[in-house]
């Protein structure tokens, strides 16, 4: 009864989608086999989002190479394919999607991975989003069994419904989730951490640019949504933030998008450094890296941060959770909604309070 109004409720508000999502689950579920199969042969990681998707599944993927299995493919979009590129070493395929919401597309890759790769053992879902593109995808793969973070009407996922959908309801960080997935599906057990592994040419490069500097302050101004984003008066701001209270240099972290804001800091101050190399995520990593704290909004720099346990203070225009830095020695500062109302005096208490951790190395 519960669950015939909720229904109605959803179909009030929302006929469209939800109309949609009833065809979709008539069109693309089945009943899959009853339990994880022993043997894992071949499994299909289902991420085509953003980079902190891509970092935040690394526990799925070291748990099935854990669990020894045969051959691992990741369908990724064209956003976070960079993460899984240095995977090519350790046997993993990767397989990009254009455009996560073409459905057409999504059938295609699904019916080439089985026409390649025969049936598939496992398939997990990566995207948290009950959604019906992911449910063609699913449904088109049909692989012998399904995971998935989070509850879903279909009856094509496996019912796992403790410690992992918990701390899914719960709001509990996205990689703690995947690894207590990954223990109660009996894959693996596994550390629930962030990751984004780069060639060691660009940790090279990275590093013969900073050795000069000693311990420094990675700063990133830019999220991927206007409210997360700081101003140019902002980050001169927190720059002389961090050479007041740290006394330490400031090197920018940027994509295309901040590039001219980073540009301009570095020529207007002494202590502040753009890094005389190409703008690419690698870079930015190895930078976080070895960064001794890093100063970032809610956004990739973060997931970085955490996954090299580096300081970090992350500035945040929503009250968040799921997202929140995973580092040791970490601390958040939220606004009302915008990051444009971050209160700078709350953001020097905090930042004399962190320890600033050089690398060691």
């Amino acid at each position: 009864m519960a669950a015939s109004a909720k229904f109605f409720q959803q179909l009030l508000r929302h006929p469209r989608r939800t109309l949609r999502l009833c065809y979709s689950q008539w069109r693309h579920d089945y009943t899959p086999e009853p339990r994880l199969p022993d043997t894992l042969h071949t499994v299909v990681l289902f991420v085509p989002k953003r980079i902190g998707d891509g970092m935040a599944v690394f526990p799925v993927i070291r748990a099935l190479q854990a669990r020894r299995v045969s051959r691992l493919v990741i369908v990724a979009s064209t956003y976070n394919e960079i993460v899984f590129q240095e995977l090519a070493d350790e046997r993993v395929e990767v397989v990009t999607l254009a455009d996560d919401k073409d459905l057409r597309a999504m059938r295609g890759v699904a019916r080439d991975l089985r026409a390649r790769h025969g049936r598939v053992d496992l398939c997990v879902e990566g995207t948290i989003r009950d959604d019906v593109p992911t449910r063609c995808f699913v449904g088109t793969l049909r692989a012998r069994c399904n995971l998935k973070l989070g509850a879903s009407p279909m009856r094509c996922y496996a019912s796992l419904f403790g410690e992992a959908q918990a701390m899914q309801d719960r709001g509990e960080a996205r990689p703690h989730c995947w690894a207590a997935l990954m223990r109660e599906a009996g894959i693996a057990e596994v550390p629930g951490t962030y990751e984004f592994p780069i060639a060691a040419d660009d940790e090279a490069r990275v590093r013969r640019c900073v050795e000069p500097l000693g311990a420094y302050v990675a700063l990133n101004l830019d999220g991927s949504h206007p409210a997360r984003q700081l101003s140019l008066a902002q980050g001169r701001r927190l720059c002389e933030l961090l050479r007041d209270i740290l006394g330490r240099p400031v090197v920018m972290v940027f994509g295309p998008g901040g590039e001219d804001k980073a540009r301009r800091l570095a020529a207007d101050m002494p202590d502040v450094h753009r890094l005389p190399l190409a703008v690419s995520l690698p870079h930015s990593v190895a930078i976080v890296k070895h960064a001794a704290l890093v100063v970032t909004p809610d956004t990739a720099v973060l997931h970085m941060a955490s996954a090299w346990n580096r300081p970090t203070l992350g500035l945040y225009a929503r009250p968040q959770r799921r997202w929140r830095p995973l580092a040791e020695h970490s601390a958040m500062i939220e606004t009302g909604g915008h990051l444009g109302d971050l209160d700078m005096q709350q953001v020097a208490r905090v930042l004399a309070a962190l320890p600033v951790v050089a690398v060691r190395g």
